[in-house]
């Protein structure tokens, strides 16, 4: 425990009772020192409207000048409170014929610690009455030269203790609203930096799945075809095993990428293995060799579009396909692949069995191709076709400003 860090009550309490005792040491030392300074015999000042009394300070002027100061002790607690009475001591004894003492220091404080706790009309408001109030008690205007420069002298002093509290405030407002600024921003950040991670996490769980679950599926299934022709047709077990040897190498080369993008530190990495509609006949043989014919449909005009939209179309397909080989039970489908306007159009549909009741929730593969779509700003369908069958259609927006690949 760090016992040399100073008590925050203890500096406040110091603050609230040490600074009306600094203030009131001047007065009290004054009405001890000025009678002892004089060579004469004691001067009369006037009372109200005429009486008279010597200038030596007695028990009760000490006591007098010490009630003056001591409400500044509570002066942040009840300002405009504290500012009223001490003006009001502070008046009445410069009007009663007292020895001369700084006793308009504690009015001064007090206007300045209203200026540094209320807003600026309170502030001016309470500069007005106290400046009128205390001229009414301490001068006697046209009595002589002087009382103009006094009139001054009042004006000013309470101005500039209004004024430097209502710097102080205005400071300290501006200091909060830059930490409160700093403090959103870094809340901000935290926010940005949570929201990134978790689109991250979500990309790299689709990237995976997309990989994995096609590349495992045809495996599984060509392995079972070799299983089954292995003694009765080898040529078949041959083929379903390079199928097998081929399948397994490119998902391999397929996950180095995406390691490698995963790894990298550069910001133009881009954000996908590779993945392009130029492999679609790649993943349709594989397909095929699984037992189901696939009819591919690409269009001709597809040599520009953006290398998202291009990505993102071959894993939707692949993810399409590979549900066809894995759950349709269909002997053929079609992958229809063009481009109408500004839209990349993808349709791929099969004569399975299509969804029934037990198959019909929303699975990883479907929830996958949607979030993909609805991250391009695209529209998609899935769902069972009338007589039998599954579609799943997409359409990808194309007007990204996005970089356009080498055809």
């Amino acid at each position: 425990m760090d016992t040399t860090a100073p008590n925050p009550r203890l500096r406040e309490a110091l603050i609230d009772y040490g600074i009306p005792l600094l203030l009131a040491m001047p007065a009290l030392l004054m009405l001890w020192v000025t009678p002892r300074l004089m060579t004469g015999p004691p001067v009369p000042r006037p009372i109200g409207a005429g009486g008279s009394q010597g200038v030596y300070a007695t028990g009760a002027t000490y006591l007098f000048v010490a009630a003056i100061f001591l409400p500044l002790v509570v002066r942040r607690r009840y300002p405009l409170s504290v500012l009223g009475v001490t003006t009001a001591l502070s008046g009445l004894f410069a009007f009663l014929p007292n020895p001369p003492a700084p006793t308009q220091l504690a009015p001064l404080l007090a206007l300045y610690v209203v200026g540094t706790l209320r807003d600026r009309r309170t502030v001016l408001t309470c500069y007005a009455l106290v400046t009128g109030f205390t001229m009414a008690m301490v001068l006697r205007p046209f009595t002589g030269i002087s009382w103009v420069a006094d009139a001054v002298s009042v004006a000013t002093s309470f101005g500039v203790a209004a004024a430097v509290g209502d710097a102080t405030r205005s400071r300290r407002a501006y200091i909060a609203a830059i930490e409160q600024r700093a403090i959103d921003a870094e809340r901000t950040r935290e926010d940005e930096a949570r929201r990134r991670v978790e689109e991250e996490r979500l990309r790299i769980a689709r990237e995976l799945h997309d990989v994995t679950a096609h590349s495992l599926s045809i495996i599984a299934l060509q392995a079972g075809a070799a299983e089954k022709a292995v003694r009765r047709d080898p040529d078949s077990a041959i083929a379903a095993l390079h199928t097998i040897r081929v399948t397994s190498k490119d998902s391999l080369e397929e996950l180095r990428a995406m390691l490698g993008v995963l790894r990298s530190a550069e910001e133009d990495a881009p954000l996908s293995p590779a993945g392009r509609l130029e492999r679609l006949p790649e993943l349709v043989a594989a397909v095929e060799q699984a037992g189901v014919h696939v009819t591919l449909d690409i269009g001709h005009d597809l040599g520009d579009i953006p290398a998202y939209a291009d990505v993102s179309a071959y894993r939707i397909v692949q993810e399409a396909i590979t549900n066809v080989a894995r759950h349709a039970q269909a002997s053929s489908a079609r992958v229809v692949v063009s481009r109408a306007g500004e839209e990349l159009v993808l349709e791929i549909s099969d004569d399975g069995r299509g969804a029934t009741a037990e198959t019909a929730v929303e699975g990883h593969g479907i929830a996958g191709m949607r979030e993909r779509v609805a991250a391009l700003g695209g529209t998609f369908e899935a769902g069972p076709v009338r007589g039998g069958g599954f579609r799943v259609a997409a359409r990808l927006p194309l007007a990204r400003g996005a970089q356009r690949r080498d055809g």
